[in-house]
């Protein structure tokens, strides 16, 4: 059963200037950008600061949901995983070209939710076979330990110190620290099942529960990449 939780998840796994009163904001230069990426599809604001020609303050967001399903032997697996970010991104242009490095922070709203549900008369957990009237359903949720996010990146936004050009191209690949996944398992027992055998089959569902979170840590530094436009006002 852990595997098969790994495999799912696996496979599917950002100023204070620009939030000051919109008529102290100078507009000149100021980009709306639209782009889709590893965190799904969003909108970006990007400010460049006049005292540091160099430098742009960026602002995005970025939401995605999908369902997934899935079977094996025992149980059936229906899972939602929403990926969401809000950014708030420092980008320098060293010289003072499209190409630009980037630090910054996001808040990572990524979760996995799901349901398992068995297939038969049992399933198993940590190699123990229980049957149905022992335990029903087990609700799962796998998150991840740092709400914010620090980000390093590199990208290019191909309209930045070009006062004539209107439309540019965007791109961004980076990395975020998201810490250790948080795993957890919320198993329904049946009416007459023992207090023991409860506390028996918690104690196996919280050993595959930390063998599945061990497996999850590479997944502490998540990769971001997205490619969009933006038009500059």
């Amino acid at each position: 059963m852990k595997k098969i939780l790994f495999s799912v998840v696996s496979a599917t796994l950002i100023v204070s200037n620009l939030s000051a009163d919109s008529t102290q904001i100078d507009w000149k230069n100021v980009s709306l950008g639209a782009d889709v990426g590893t965190t799904g599809i969003g909108l970006t604001v990007v400010k460049p600061i006049d005292e540091h020609p160099n430098w742009a303050v960026r602002v995005g967001a970025h939401k995605y949901s999908k369902n997934f399903t899935t079977t094996d032997n025992e149980a059936d697996y229906d899972f939602d995983l929403d990926l969401s970010d809000v950014q708030l991104m420092a980008d320098y242009h060293p010289w003072m070209t499209s190409f630009k490095v980037t630090l910054g922070a996001l808040y990572n709203g990524t979760d996995f939710n799901g349901k398992i549900n068995p297939r038969g008369s049992s399933y198993t957990f940590n190699g123990v076979t229980y049957s149905t009237s022992q335990i029903g359903t087990v609700d799962t949720k796998v998150d991840f330990d740092n709400s914010i996010a620090p980000y390093i990146g590199i990208g290019w936004d191909t309209s930045f110190n070009k006062p004539n050009k209107t439309w540019g191209f965007t791109f961004n690949l980076g990395v975020a620290y998201s810490g250790s996944a948080k795993v957890s398992y919320t198993p329904t027992f049946g009416s007459s099942v023992p207090d023991a055998t409860k506390q028996e089959i918690l104690n196996n569902l919280e050993i595959e529960k930390k063998s599945l979170q061990d497996d999850l840590d590479k997944y502490k530094y998540l990769p971001f990449v997205s490619i969009g436009f933006n038009y500059k006002f």
